[in-house]
């Protein structure tokens, strides 16, 4: 991964450069980003950067030989550790799979999240954290010397899913790390994170992507049309691979579907309701979740349109929709929908029930939608 292959950022990148040409390296940072964005593509293209033999004004050259290491992620200076559940038997054999999993998934997915690698090993069952066990693993590496006689680099992918114990074994280690040692963390939930490791970390924010480089990127590289770009973009919320999956699965029926679905709310048919959870729980992981962020956005419309009608940029049937839906509930209603969308694409995106988590939702919305009238 090299800075180039990430869309834009530009300063980011830029700043990531400068921090080593005026020899200002942190020895920990912590790449701070919601799901979707860069910020590990953003951490190991730094990696590489850092590494490279053959360094370009602005990136990694990518062709040296260390470029090609860190390209198929198997350089042995750089250490990935990431939530996963504790194995049945604890041996090297189960390990190296579990990494080869790693490997391959971000490689074909440098945008994947954690639900992504879960899937990968089929462990939705059980708790996925980083644990003392691992931590200690993390004691190690660091105390172990460079193969290659430069830096070594430990990424480390989800730290807010370590546990207390986990947490404090590693403290002294990131706080005083012997020379040449960089870690660099990768986060999507900050407040998570204990205070005693955000302490001791250098925090880079990573914004998500603005809708110019996002359609940009799809345009290029997935042969969008400008239009296509531009919806898939209204529904990712920034993030690159709800965008790409929004390409690959189409929105032709969203709007109707939606529609029929808040009617159904409002006329409190739960026979209906039912039904559609059953229909829900058919159709693929990536259509569910783009269902309720395409939900999101409606409502997200409709509570602008309270405030002005100009704000919206809908068009046609979605934006009558729109503005009859919002004319016919009051603002505290539809902010509570949003809260509730917001939260069960939270639950599906985590492998929550998908039958159970939409006809609750569907419940609940009716029952908010019946107490709000406008």
């Amino acid at each position: 991964m090299r800075f180039e292959e990430i869309p834009g950022l530009l300063a980011l990148k830029k700043t990531l450069v400068l921090s080593h040409q005026r020899n200002h390296l942190a020895h920990a940072q912590l790449f701070s980003g919601q799901e979707g964005g860069a910020a590990l593509p953003l951490a190991i293209a730094y990696a590489t950067y850092l590494l490279c033999e053959n360094k370009e004004a602005a990136d990694a050259c990518g062709s040296c030989p260390t470029c090609q290491k860190m390209a198929k992620h198997i350089h042995p200076d750089v250490h990935y550790f990431f939530p996963s559940a504790k194995p049945e038997k604890e041996d090297g054999k189960q390990q190296s799979k579990v990494n080869e999993v790693w490997r391959k998934l971000i490689s074909e997915q440098p945008y994947a999240s954690l639900s992504d690698l879960i899937s990968a090993l089929d462990t939705e069952n059980k708790q996925n954290h980083i644990s003392k066990a691992e931590a200690k693993k993390i004691v190690q590496t660091v105390s172990m010397k460079s193969f290659e006689g430069g830096l070594k680099i430990l990424i480390i992918w989800y730290p807010e899913k370590m546990n207390g114990a986990a947490a404090n074994a590693i403290l002294k280690v990131v706080e005083e790390p012997p020379e040449n040692t960089l870690y660099l963390m990768v986060t999507y939930r900050y407040e998570d994170l204990l205070t005693t490791i955000i302490s001791r970390l250098q925090r880079v924010t990573v914004p998500l992507f603005s809708q110019e480089d996002l359609t940009e990127y799809l345009v290029q590289n997935h042969g969008a049309t400008a239009e296509d770009a531009i919806n898939a973009y209204r529904f990712s919320n920034g993030s690159l691979p709800n965008a790409v999956a929004d390409l690959k699965e189409g929105n032709e029926d969203e709007l109707y579907w939606f529609i029929d679905w808040m009617r159904n709310c409002i006329g409190a048919k739960y026979d209906f309701l039912s039904r559609m959870s059953e229909q829900f729980k058919q159709i693929s992981r990536s259509k569910q979740q783009i269902k309720m962020r395409w939900a999101l956005e409606m409502i997200r419309n409709a509570i602008l349109v309270k405030g002005a009608e100009d704000l919206i940029s809908s068009q046609g049937a979605e934006r009558v929709f729109i503005l009859k839906f919002s004319n016919a509930i009051n603002l505290q209603g539809l902010e509570l929908i949003y809260k509730d969308l917001s939260e069960t694409l939270y639950y599906l995106e985590r492998h929550a029930h998908p039958q159970m988590a939409q006809l609750a939702l569907s419940i609940r919305l009716s029952h908010i939608i019946r107490t709000h009238r406008g």
